[in-house]
């Protein structure tokens, strides 16, 4: 992944077991295979498509960046809507076509930091904390300035992501399971570095009598910050809501879905 100087990993970060890849691409190719099972399809996906629909009043085009294996996209699309999803896995994308046989998501092989699309369209997102998988901050940036260049200029640019503070707060290391279908099991050891807003997440898959790690860096931001950072993109904060339903954001909502409009024309 592209690091800097305020997103560099702490020094007794451990090492994975998967090479490092450029991107986004290193965490959807070590996690492709267990993703469906951390990020299964759930009412919250079914909520996030009416949010969406709502949104764009039941018509429209749709740019989803870090698409995975279409959680979100296949639900949008099944409403109608037309959705373009971005993904700098292969094995991700390989699992959405799995899953979406009639071919209602155009896929597209790329890094959403700066993959050209050459158009635009009425809703453009990135969900599910996806922004702070980038820990470098200029990247965060890049990637909403990329959003907005793919936004028309009456359209909406749509970010999910959690609520800071329960990191922020980690004083020691937490641990985290997750059932990886019948056999399978995936323990996560999370760390937290406030001085940098890092967070280091070791993932271990154990499966098939086999164990395989695979390390997670990520840079949180705080809402305030990202609507900085926003603005620095060109994009302007019209609505925060605490869940996909529309719920009001509050300081007990643990994520905030933001919703943001175009300053200026695209470059």
């Amino acid at each position: 992944m592209t690091t800097g100087p305020d997103a560099a990993q702490p020094a007794d970060a451990p090492e994975a077991d998967t090479p490092e890849l450029p991107g986004a691409a290193a965490y959807g190719e070590s996690m492709a295979d267990v993703y469906d099972h951390i990020f299964p399809q759930s009412p919250d996906a079914e909520a996030t498509a009416e949010f969406v629909v709502k949104l764009l009043k039941g018509t429209g085009s749709v740019l989803e960046m870090a698409v995975g294996t279409g959680r979100l996209a296949l639900p949008m699309a099944r409403r109608g809507l037309e959705v373009v999803g971005v993904d700098a896995s292969p094995r991700m994308l390989e699992g959405l076509a799995e899953k979406d046989p009639d071919g209602l998501v155009t896929p597209v092989l790329g890094d959403f930091v700066d993959t050209d699309l050459g158009r635009t369209f009425d809703v453009s997102m990135l969900a599910l904390n996806t922004l702070f998988i980038l820990p470098d901050r200029e990247d965060q940036i890049r990637t909403l300035a990329n959003l907005r260049k793919h936004t028309a200029d009456d359209g909406r640019v749509i970010i999910e992501a959690y609520d800071p503070i329960q990191y922020h707060a980690l004083t020691e290391p937490k641990v985290v399971t997750y059932q990886l279908g019948p056999t399978g099991l995936m323990i996560d050891t999370v760390m937290a570095y406030p001085e940098n807003q890092t967070v280091v997440i070791v993932h271990a898959i154990l499966e098939d009598g086999g164990m395989r790690k695979t390390v997670e860096v990520s840079r949180y931001a705080w809402p305030s910050e990202i609507d900085l950072m926003a603005r620095l993109a060109g994009l302007r904060l019209v609505a925060r809501c605490g869940d996909w339903t529309g719920a009001p954001f509050s300081a007990t909502s643990g994520r905030h879905i933001s919703i943001y409009q175009p300053e200026s024309p695209g470059r």
